[in-house]
């Protein structure tokens, strides 16, 4: 086939993704299979989202040229088109068949997008051969410490808690301590009565369990110390920051409250006063729906950039939700220890939380709600053990 009868279309690997403030004023072309990003002028651009329909290069520039409200010839368009094909942004249509790699990439989207997991599909490409470090060598701990150096080079390692509320009221928590709780194993899981009452004292035991630190940890690196806490965190990260939604707690006045490491405390955020009752119905429709008569509520968000930092991006997305199921495991599970109902959920209006905590989602942003109550009086059924 003659060059002038080959028809060109976009890249099946290549996304595009529009001007923001993530991103910054330009759009970007990202090839999935070959892991890299290309900025693009709005031209290039243009050209590349009309080169979503397969054309000819020479149609694909008299297009361009009769919608240009510049007036730029067809001439400078085909230049545009063979700079778009040089950077296999642009690709003859047989490609896609023709390369096992886009062939794979597109039956991985066709199939996914069914069940409605297009950009799942997206982050797989990604992430498929994303080059972890094999620690079962002894080479991979020198390695992990190369690559963490080489992150330090390019900007320090120091991000370890959050220090915007130091200058809010605090209330005092514990540090976290063996015989916090007076429940057992079969308080827990058992059937025995949750008969606790969630007053501030109780409440301060659990986020103490949940969130305090038990010391720190050196790096090898030229990093800042590591908190060990109480909760598991991959690499020592911890990007996993607690919020308190106090509605009805005896001993400590309604409102919202951040979970601050460094002193160990609670700092009041509440500028707009407490949330109401038809606010965290709106705020939280899931757990006021599923759990009725909450007192608190523990909110846990995730600062994306401090996993990031060691994880990068593809592995970022799996292990905050660990981090944040850690915590929230451990909320729950010191909540009924002493003998209060506590229950996780995942789907609460995640936009509105965060705006109601004065977060911006894509540097933090929402993950999980725990509710805690009472504990209510008779026996509590013990949990159906999956076999």
């Amino acid at each position: 086939m003659s060059e002038s009868l080959m028809r060109v279309r976009i890249n099946a690997a290549v996304r595009m993704i529009p001007p923001s403030e993530l991103v910054g004023d330009r759009w970007i072309a990202e090839n999935l299979l070959e892991k890299r990003r290309h900025r693009l002028r709005p031209p290039a651009a243009a050209a590349l989202a009309a080169a979503f329909r397969p054309r000819t290069p020479d149609d694909l520039a008299a297009h361009l040229a009769d919608a240009d409200p510049l007036h730029r010839p067809a001439a400078y368009w085909s230049g545009l088109i063979e700079v778009l094909c040089d950077r296999a942004l642009v690709v003859e249509e047989s490609r896609a068949e023709l390369d096992p790699r886009l062939a794979w990439l597109t039956g991985l989207r066709r199939s996914w997008s069914r069940h409605g997991w297009g950009e799942a599909a997206e982050y797989h490409a990604l992430a498929y051969d994303y080059p972890c470090v094999d620690y079962s060598e002894a080479a991979g701990t020198y390695f992990d410490h190369d690559r963490m150096r080489a992150y330090q080079a390019v900007e320090p390692d120091l991000d370890r808690h959050k220090l915007d509320y130091l200058e809010r009221p605090e209330l005092p928590l514990p540090a976290p301590a063996e015989g916090m709780t007076p429940g057992t194993v079969r308080t827990v899981w058992g059937g025995e009565r949750l008969d606790g009452r969630a007053d501030f004292a109780a409440l301060s035991r659990i986020l103490s369990l949940s969130f305090g630190a038990t010391g720190e940890r050196v790096p090898i690196t030229d990093a800042a110390p590591l908190l060990r806490r109480s909760s598991p965190s991959g690499g020592g990260r911890n990007p996993s920051e607690g919020y308190l939604i106090v509605r009805d707690v005896p001993g400590v006045e309604p409102g919202r409250y951040h979970v601050t490491m460094r002193p160990f405390g609670l700092r009041l955020l509440d500028d707009g006063g407490p949330l109401g009752d038809e606010d965290l119905r709106r705020i939280f429709p899931q757990t006021v729906r599923r759990f009725p008569g909450v007192r608190a509520l523990v909110v846990i968000t995730s600062l994306f950039e401090r996993n990031m930092y060691r994880y990068r991006e593809p592995r970022t997305f799996r292990t905050v939700h660990m981090d944040a199921g850690h915590i929230a495991s451990t909320v729950q599970l010191s909540a009924r220890a002493m003998g209060l109902r506590a229950a996780v959920f995942d789907r609460d209006a995640a936009a509105d939380v965060e705006e109601s905590l004065g977060l911006h989602g894509l540097r933090e942003g929402y993950l999980l709600t725990v509710a805690i109550s009472d504990g209510e009086p008779g026996p509590v059924t013990a949990p159906v053990t999956a076999r």
